[in-house]
């Protein structure tokens, strides 16, 4: 099978806020190839001999492109429609025309209320090989990493978190915000702990997993209706915001114990092969 695996952002490179994306496309790129399909990546213009997956609808719609695809194009959705009646919406057009997959579990009963072209897929966030590319031999000079948008209940989180104590000691906190790439990877490399927040009750897992593929202790701030998958719930370390602190200060302090979590996460999202979800979906 012929597969061109899309991307569409009219402001590249200027605006690199898609790059979040990244690191999935780069594991279906390689999934599709280690299962010895012929696998090509674009940028803002699809291939109409191939099966196109083009990661976001949502770009393609606004700039009134969503007609201009091939029937078999498969549309991957990376934003939160959990719970949304997307009744009349132009989304429910998309579904209507074209086979969605997406990343979370949530989102799929969205999409199948609507009584799509297809059953929407359950693209399972997983592993492949070619997401370890943080550098492992680095100096770890920054006790807390955070990275991705700043609100301020995230904000008032992570000030306690970088607060000195009375005898003036204190954990080095960073944070990041619209840093991608290679610049990321540089941050998260010298990161002993990173930061977990999520939105709603979708869990973050995109970029946790990048995490977890690259052997880092993550901490997660837990709410109740945060939506857990079974493999993650006992592996990784959910946490109310009053016990993030601690929970960091903790493995900042014990590097055995940390790199035995990091170990943990890498073995559990290891398990998570690409390849099979994509078997899966060409089932």
């Amino acid at each position: 099978m012929k597969v061109c695996l899309v991307q569409y952002n009219p402001f590249y490179p200027k605006v690199g806020i898609l790059d979040a994306y990244n690191e999935v496309v780069e594991s279906y790129h390689w999934g599709f190839a280690a299962l010895g399909h012929q696998v090509d990546r674009r940028m803002n213009h699809f291939d109409p001999e191939a099966v196109n997956i083009v990661f976001g609808f949502q770009i393609p719609l606004q700039l009134g492109l969503i007609d201009s695809f091939p029937e078999n194009t498969i549309f991957f959705n990376m934003e939160r429609y959990a719970g949304q009646n997307l009744a009349g919406t132009a989304a429910e057009y998309v579904a209507r025309k074209y086979w969605l997959w997406d990343y979370a579990e949530g989102n799929v009963a969205t999409w199948n209320a609507l009584q799509p072209r297809r059953p929407a897929f359950y693209a399972k966030t997983a592993y492949a090989p070619n997401l370890e590319k943080v550098p492992a031999a680095v100096e770890q000079d920054i006790d807390v990493l955070y990275y991705g948008n700043i609100t301020p209940d995230r904000s008032e989180s992570l000030h306690k978190i970088a607060a000195l104590r009375r005898d003036l000691t204190g954990l080095s906190v960073m944070t990041l915000c619209n840093v991608w790439g290679k610049q990321r990877d540089e941050f998260i490399a010298r990161s002993k702990v990173v930061v977990n927040f999520s939105r709603g009750n979708l869990f973050e897992i995109v970029r946790v997993s990048y995490l977890m593929a690259n052997r880092k202790a993550v901490v997660c701030d837990y709410t109740e209706e945060l939506e857990i998958e079974p493999d993650l719930h006992g592996v990784l370390r959910f946490v109310k915001t009053p016990d993030i602190l601690a929970t960091c200060q903790a493995l900042v302090e014990d590097d055995a114990a940390r790199a035995a979590y990091a170990q943990a996460g890498y073995d559990a999202i290891k398990k998570r092969d690409i390849r099979d979800v994509i078997a899966k979906a060409f089932a």
